[in-house]
Order: structure tokens, then sequence, then C-alpha cells
């Protein structure tokens, strides 16, 4: 299983970090992907990570899982860039691929098409920004498995978020090691498939 992790100008940092920790946990093949021409990206909140790739160097196919992070500046910067909008739109196609998004940046998600044929969550106070087939307010993580698609609520959530994105690609007992590992409790009570 591959996935990529897609990083532009003020992201939210602890989706981000979160989500690229629990994976390397779970040894998912993880690339962080800078989708702006530098490959230093700046979060929000002024932390640096160094991508492995510009987004005009890899190739969408090659990954079974999109992910994008929130933060309101970052999920602004996706929307606004057509390669992200396409390949979200190719992923979505496929049959095979999926796609997860935190935070804001289900609105990314609204922009590419997506969100109007899904059961999703978005940050709460940002919910009346994106048209879901289904929104779903009270939980936290939503597995849209019929389309693929993984949706969740803010950064305290970013943990049960890359949780299910292990489960989604790995499998339970993956799912339940790495959650053990961590000592978080009460994973099932926090998201529904």
């Amino acid at each position: 299983m591959k996935a990529m992790i897609l990083l532009s100008k003020d992201y939210e940092e602890t989706e981000a970090v979160a989500v690229i920790d629990i994976l390397r946990r779970a040894e998912i093949d993880i690339d962080v992907v800078a989708t702006e021409g530098d490959l230093d990206t700046v979060g929000d909140h002024n932390i640096t990570i160094r991508a492995d790739y510009l987004l005009e160097d890899i190739k969408g196919s090659d990954y079974d899982i999109v992910i994008t992070p929130g933060g309101v500046g970052g999920t602004n910067a996706l929307r606004e860039n057509d390669k992200v909008i396409d390949l979200l739109k190719e992923q979505y196609q496929s049959d095979s691929g999926y796609i997860a998004s935190i935070c804001a940046s289900p609105r990314v998600l609204d922009k590419a098409g997506i969100s109007q044929e899904i059961r999703g969550t978005i940050f709460p106070a940002l919910s009346d920004q994106v048209t879901f087939k289904e929104y779903v307010a009270d939980e936290i993580v939503v597995n849209d498995q019929d389309h693929q698609v993984i949706t969740s609520q803010g950064p305290a959530t970013a943990y049960y978020f890359a949780l299910e994105i292990v489960r989604q690609l790995k499998g339970q007992e993956v799912h339940d090691q790495v959650a053990k590992a961590l000592l978080i409790p009460n994973v099932e009570a926090a998201v529904k498939a």
C-alpha cells in the first residue's frame, strides 16, 4: 500500500504529522508531496516539513490513497490548485483509490465535485461551506466505504482519522496493534464505518 499526503502553505501541522507518523508505524509507505513548487512546506503554526516530492513529479495512479490535511489557509491553497483538483477527481473515479480529508479539507472535495456524492463530516464551524450527500455532525470520523472516502473533523480527531486509514488499508489487526501501542482508548466508539 502506498499513500500520499498533500501539503501546501498553511496546512494544519497536527493533522499532517499525526497521519504521517501513524501510517509509518503501520508500515504504510507514505510520501509527503508539496503542492507549491518548493519541497519545504510551512504550516499554519510556522512548522516546516520537507516534502519527499513535488506534485508535478508524482503520478497519482501510483498511490492507493490521497490524503489532505486541513487548515483554512492550506485548504484554500489546495482548492485553488487545478493539479490537486484533477488528482482528487482521478483518485475518486478509480476503482481502487481512496481519499481521506480532515478538518477544513473536505472543502477541497466540494470543489472537486466529490463531497456531493458522499456521506461525510468536516470541521463543524465550516459545515455550511460544503455540500455532502449526507452530512454527519455527530461522528468525528466517517468512512464512506461505498465511495472509498474517509473524512474527519479536526486536529483532535487526527489520530482516529489516521487509524481509520490504517484499518482501511491494512485491516483490523494492524489497526488494533497501532492503537494499542499508542495507548489510544475506545477507538471503536469514536469511529463508525
